[in-house]
């Protein structure tokens, strides 16, 4: 294909009339009264396009082409200039697949392993009125999301908290001393523990209990997530998590939002799945420590799994599958006997 237009010699302003021959095997030949010069369509320097203003075209001994008629050369240096990208990919498809699949390694690795650790560092350095601020706003919430005043008996009450008293006084490092509290949530049987160290029991996981003794367990596990500050690295990590998402989409009420959510919402949040089997493993051997009966601690577990069967993979859940939960305490138990 042909093109008319003007070459402008290097280093000069004066202009001369010319021809640009182009090829579909992507060499461009400028010709005109003094002679002629071929190069590829690679090793040409063009102008970018700016609607449809005339591109430069410029050789390697500095001379400039500019073509009449600019149209047509256009949609020839663009579609050309695509194909030029897609031969570049091409050739270098295997370099691009690597480095897309160590970026994902990387990301990976950094989501699963570098933010929790750098959750729990930022935790630990996080002052203590921080937890008890959020920990008084939780509470003052906990009726916009459902929770309500508890149904339980004074005396079962006042039996599961000596129970909860004794647990509290015989493991290490509890700071600050965690407080038991019941609310009723539907019928949701479950226990959550909070920013400061305080625990929430609902009124149907004490119903399902056929004695108080068996709340221990689960009671040990809660305090598990308060000794290893896992509610306030869960917290962190939402806020790094928030921010990134700012950052990426530029939307600042978003960060806002989860910090709020995960304030008021946090006692239901997940933690990540070792941070599970961790609580368990502490429920077992502190178990074993404070002298408590094997049997109530498989049990408490037992009567939750029954009552809260997963609807969900445990792939999909933070907690390991009840089965694999309840093996891991047996083989716990057993180790430890």
């Amino acid at each position: 294909m042909n093109f008319k237009g003007k070459v402008f010699v290097a280093n000069g302003s004066l202009s001369r009339a010319a021809r640009l021959h182009c090829s579909d095997e992507g060499w461009l030949e400028l010709s005109d009264e003094q002679g002629a010069t071929r190069a590829r369509f690679d090793d040409l320097d063009i102008s970018a396009a700016i609607g449809n203003q005339p591109r430069a075209i410029s050789f390697s001994n500095g001379d400039r082409f500019v073509a009449d008629q600019p149209l047509e050369l256009n949609a020839w240096l663009d579609k050309h200039g695509q194909s030029s990208l897609l031969k570049s990919f091409e050739k270098n498809f295997l370099v691009i697949a690597v480095a897309i699949l160590v970026s994902a390694m990387v990301v990976y690795v950094s989501i699963e392993q570098g933010l929790p650790r750098l959750s729990q560092f930022l935790a630990k350095h996080i002052p203590d009125v921080v937890a008890v601020e959020l920990e008084e706003r939780t509470l003052e919430q906990l009726e916009s999301v459902g929770f309500e005043s508890t149904e339980i008996d004074t005396e079962t009450q006042q039996l599961i908290q000596g129970n909860f008293q004794q647990l509290v006084s015989g493991i290490d490092d509890l700071h600050p001393s965690p407080q038991l509290l019941f609310y009723k949530l539907s019928d949701q049987a479950n226990a959550f523990a909070l920013a400061n160290s305080s625990i929430i029991v609902t009124d149907k996981l004490v119903e399902l209990m056929q004695q108080p003794e068996q709340l221990n367990g689960i009671l040990l596990h809660e305090l598990a997530h308060v000794a290893h500050n896992d509610v306030m690295a869960g917290l962190v990590r939402s806020a790094l998590v928030s921010t990134a998402v700012v950052l990426l989409v530029g939307d600042s009420s978003l960060l806002v939002d989860g910090l709020v959510s995960a304030a008021v919402l946090g006692l239901s949040m997940g933690y990540s799945r070792e941070a599970e089997a961790s609580a368990d493993l502490f429920a077992c051997q502190w178990s074993q420590k404070l002298g408590l009966s094997e049997q109530h601690l498989l049990s408490g577990y037992q009567h939750l799994f029954e009552y809260a069967e997963a609807d969900i993979p445990s792939w999909i859940s933070s907690h390991p599958g009840d089965e694999e939960r309840l093996e891991q305490l047996m083989q716990c138990s057993a180790s430890i006997d």
